[in-house]
């Protein structure tokens, strides 16, 4: 979805159909502007924390750490839903 403010700036929406998957890009087909793999690897981590958030309500996860290489989000993110 999209909106016009007052200022006349566009905001755009954008909501992933697979909630585990990373995008390499916001826009198809625009690979210089594609994430590197440190920082792709940085968002599975945010997702992992926003995963055990959901799962343990009362738990804050926000100093959490990882040790080793993080999952594929696409493996663990089933079942959880946006709330």
């Amino acid at each position: 979805s999209w909106y016009l403010d007052d200022d006349n700036i566009i905001t755009i929406v954008l909501i992933k159909a697979h909630r585990g998957e990373t995008w390499e890009s916001a826009l198809k087909g625009r690979r210089e502007v594609a994430v590197d793999a440190f920082t792709k690897q940085e968002i599975q981590k945010e997702m992992l924390l926003e995963r055990f958030q959901e799962e343990n309500p009362g738990m804050d996860f926000r100093g959490a750490t990882f040790n080793g290489s993080v999952p594929d989000p696409r493996n663990y993110m089933d079942g959880i839903g946006y709330g």
